[in-house]
């Protein structure tokens, strides 16, 4: 197997492209511990950043690559809370927008049944990431980096795909890995 090599001149290893959500997981900490059950008979939850792209931005900086993230949020505490996290962590956020049509980030919630069973239970209506535009890809960020990768549900809408299209199309000029 050949491992990606970055290169470190580069402002940037990896920009994420897609989508950011918020997870709800039953609590299970010092204080609150909330056995398994169904999600019905849960009380109380922690909140997350979630979404594949965003936790692979944050598990890729927490193993210390320069991580970037293109995307959209929700104009709420919410999205503030997601590119705070993100900030905290050392992600670049200076391409993630907020939204103004009233979207929302997306929620999902986990019902842990055993140790090897879970459940999710998605809102995605009228979410955020889907309103991703060929606009807010800007070709000089990433020439900035090594690598980009897209995930999740970013190509199932037509703009959002076409988002993703300018982004490859941007990569393959520039002879650059794409995930």
């Amino acid at each position: 197997m050949k491992y990606i090599e970055f290169d470190q001149s580069r402002p940037m290893d990896l920009i994420l492209l897609g989508r950011v959500a918020i997870d709800f997981n039953p609590a299970y900490n010092n204080l609150v511990k909330e056995e398994f059950k169904p999600l019905k008979k849960v009380h109380i939850f922690e909140k997350y950043v979630g979404g594949s792209p965003a936790n692979i931005a944050v598990g890729v900086s927490r193993h210390g690559l320069k991580a970037g993230f293109i995307g959209k949020v929700s104009d709420d505490q919410f999205g503030e809370f997601v590119v705070d996290y993100f900030n905290e962590q050392g992600i670049d956020t200076s391409h993630i927008s907020v939204c103004t049509g009233g979207e929302k980030l997306g929620l999902t919630f986990t019902e842990m049944l055993s140790p090897s069973e879970s459940n999710i239970l998605m809102y995605r209506n009228r979410i955020a990431d889907l309103q991703l535009h060929v606009d807010d890809i800007d070709e000089q960020y990433q020439r900035c980096q090594s690598c980009t990768d897209i995930r999740d549900s970013s190509r199932r809408k037509s703009v959002s795909r076409s988002c993703i299209k300018d982004s490859y199309a941007c990569k393959k000029k520039q002879h650059k890995a794409y995930l």
